[in-house]
């Protein structure tokens, strides 16, 4: 039984699924339920709907879910087949969701356009992973049968007609029964009818044992033909026929997807240097060059192209070309300025592994194909063993990722420099997202007034972009954090914007992000705390999530899972002067390392943060250092005018009341007169 409910404690509208209590009795199926219910909310995707928890109350047995609002596949499909582009769409989203349910090691069994919601912005949702229903009904087609309390040999479970071979023979399942059930989905949305008929059950299963279905170009002469062989190889009797893998089909989904992208993209900022433009901000990834015998290293460049694409593709506000427009380019020098204009691309990612013995050097450069000019540069020596390329991807691929794409990567610097110039009316949405991030770029209150403009222009276009929430979010976060511009109730303005993004995009680590920090400073720890932890498991790779999630989570008690997520961060991206103002500053003070504390502050190369200033103010205060330490409380004046005046109230908001007490004692040895008397 599945109900509307509201959280109160988080004021979000969520689906209640609620085990009847035939099911709830039965000791078997309750410990699967709660069992599958877990795998579900490991996968995260935002083509799969969200599990938030699984409960219990009063010996009813309930899951509280993302309530998903539009229309289920099925009522769409209708008997009517659907447009290309459309088809195309659904099926590239559902069949990332199986790709990134099956990594997971999950098949779903029971893929269905009954287990497939498009909302009314378009977004496609998978339904029901892993959570078989027992369904007694006397329609063959609909009925779901489970005819066992395992998956096992000689069990049939799913929904008839959409059934495998191997599911009707109840032969042992692996993930290509889904790749069979989505291409049956696939010809009922092509043609407006199922591959498989029988007026009984017996019937139906003899079809799919047996029959070859018509070839549904037959059915529908405008289906392009690419679709049309997707759909008839998932549709193979024989599962070592179909494709290896959902991820493989997801690729051929690509193709034909970026065939389409190709041709109606038209970006005038490729063209003609303009910066006006949305898809002037396309990043292109071109296939790693290796040019030795060496099979292995030929396996880790492809590997390395496919997760840098597939990393990049995790942060919302990032455009990538998709990778079959760039397959063309893996065996042929390029020009990177032209490869872009081909690509429509503004920007263009390309990398070369070469090999000395057991040593090997992976390079990797970013560049703007308008200018040619270099934005970003890394090299990776690394070592290779035998059985070590998906090792040595793991610890790549997140570098790469995080140093390129996080909010204060090269990425979001060069778009939001190119932006800057453009007043406030010229921006999309999108655009002002962009923009925005140079405020986490330079901390100050004009980034931040700048900002603000811009974003808040964005939000009252009536978008449901949720970026957009979670950017005015986080930066009325800031209004109260940083004491920058303050306007009336500013964390309520925060939390309500970072309600907003998570309601428009529940699978959105920004829009998490925003939220777990208006929690924090409501006190709200328990639900801080939550929100936290899916913001840092939405995006791995995102370094501005994990390191600022860490920043708080340290702060609310938890300082070695806190120093953990910090470290994490800035082992992606080395080189980020932010990361070693949390946790390197703060953990050498409150550990008395006071000299440890000044060598990380100096790494901080942030012009205008005023909280290098006040690091250093405090530890040169406790070593005695007076000269040192009036000249940091002269540069934190300069920047913060007040600060003396609400030193304790600023510190005070961050919740450790005893490393607050020690960094005001430093700076009043280092000669600031603190004059607020707040506890």
């Amino acid at each position: 039984m599945v109900y509307r409910a509201t959280d109160t404690k988080l004021g979000r509208e969520v689906a209640l699924k609620m085990l009847t209590s035939a099911m709830a009795e039965d000791a078997k199926r309750l410990a699967r339920f709660q069992r599958e219910a877990r795998a579900v909310a490991a996968i995260n995707h935002p083509s799969i709907v969200t599990l938030y928890s699984v409960e219990e109350a009063g010996g009813v047995h309930f899951l509280t879910m993302e309530l998903v609002e539009g229309r289920s596949l099925d009522k769409l499909i209708s008997k009517r087949r659907l447009a290309v582009e459309q088809i195309q769409h659904i099926a590239t989203a559902m069949s990332e969701a199986l790709a990134a349910a099956h990594e997971k090691g999950f098949v779903h069994r029971d893929l269905k356009p009954a287990n497939v919601m498009v909302t009314s912005k378009g977004n496609v949702k998978v339904l029901d992973f892993g959570l078989s229903k027992e369904t007694c009904t006397n329609n063959p087609d609909l009925a779901t049968l489970t005819s066992a309390e395992s998956t096992n040999a000689g069990v049939t479970m799913g929904t008839p007609a959409y059934m495998s071979p191997e599911q009707v023979a109840g032969r042992a399942l692996d993930h290509r029964t889904d790749i069979f059930s989505l291409g049956v989905v696939l010809y009922e949305m092509a043609t407006g009818q199922r591959p498989f008929l029988g007026k009984s059950a017996a019937e139906l299963a003899s079809a799919i044992l047996r029959d070859a279905p018509r070839p549904p170009a037959e059915l529908r002469p405008d289906l392009p033909g690419d679709l049309a062989s997707i759909i008839q190889r998932c549709l193979e009797k024989n599962a070592a026929d179909r494709f290896a893998s959902a991820r493989e089909v997801c690729n051929k989904l690509h193709d034909l997807n970026g065939g389409i992208h190709s041709a109606s993209r038209h970006v005038a900022g490729a063209d003609s240097g303009a910066e006006g433009t949305e898809d002037g901000f396309w990043i292109a990834v071109l296939p790693f060059a290796y040019r030795g015998a060496n099979a292995d290293l030929g396996t880790l460049a492809e590997g390395l192209t496919e997760e840098i694409v597939t990393g990049l593709s995790r942060f919302s506000y990032l455009r990538i070309v998709a990778r079959s427009s760039t397959s063309r380019y893996a065996h042929e020098e390029v020009d990177v300025r032209g490869v872009g204009k081909e690509l429509r691309a503004r920007y263009v990612m390309e990398g070369s592994i070469r090999q000395s013995g057991r040593a090997i050097r992976i390079a990797v450069q970013l560049v703007d194909a308008g200018s040619g000019a270099h934005l970003w540069a890394e090299t990776y020596e690394r070592t290779l063993g035998a059985e070590e390329i998906f090792a040595l991807q793991d610890d790549v691929v997140p570098r790469i990722v995080s140093t390129v794409a996080d909010a204060h990567g090269a990425l979001p610097h060069a778009m939001s420099e190119a932006l800057r110039s453009l007043p406030a009316e010229q921006l999309t949405p999108y655009q002002a997202v962009l923009r925005s991030f140079a405020h986490f770029q330079r901390v100050t209150s004009e980034e931040h007034a700048a900002a603000m403009a811009v974003i808040e222009r964005a939000v009252r276009q009536g978008t449901g972009n949720a970026d957009c929430w979670a950017m005015l979010s986080m930066l009325s976060r800031d209004e109260y954090t940083h004491g920058f511009n303050v306007r009336p109730d500013s964390l309520g303005r925060a939390f309500a914007a970072a309600r907003h993004a998570v309601d428009a995009a529940p699978s959105n680590h920004l829009a998490y992000h925003a939220l777990a920090s208006a929690q924090f400073f409501r006190r709200e720890r328990q639900a801080f705390h939550n929100s936290a932890e899916r913001a840092v498991a939405l995006n791995t790779m995102d370094g501005f999530t994990t390191a600022y999630m860490g920043f708080l989570i340290a702060y609310d008690g938890n300082w070695a899972r806190g120093c953990a997520l910090a470290e994490s961060a800035r082992r992606m991206n080395p080189h980020h002067p932010g990361w070693y103002w949390f946790p390197s500053v703060f953990d050498a003070y409150r550990k008395s390392d006071y000299q440890g504390a000044i060598d990380f502050a100096m790494n901080i190369n942030m012009p205008g943060f005023w909280r290098t200033s006040f690091a250093l103010a405090a530890a040169y205060g406790q070593l005695g250092e007076r000269e040192a330490a009036n000249n940091a409380v002269r540069d934190l004046l300069a920047l913060r005018p007040d600060f003396a005046m609400v030193a304790r109230e600023e510190l005070g908001k961050w919740w450790q009341p005893e490393l607050v007490k020690h960094l005001i004692d430093g700076l009043c040895k280092a000669g600031l007169e603190v004059t607020s008397t707040l506890p």
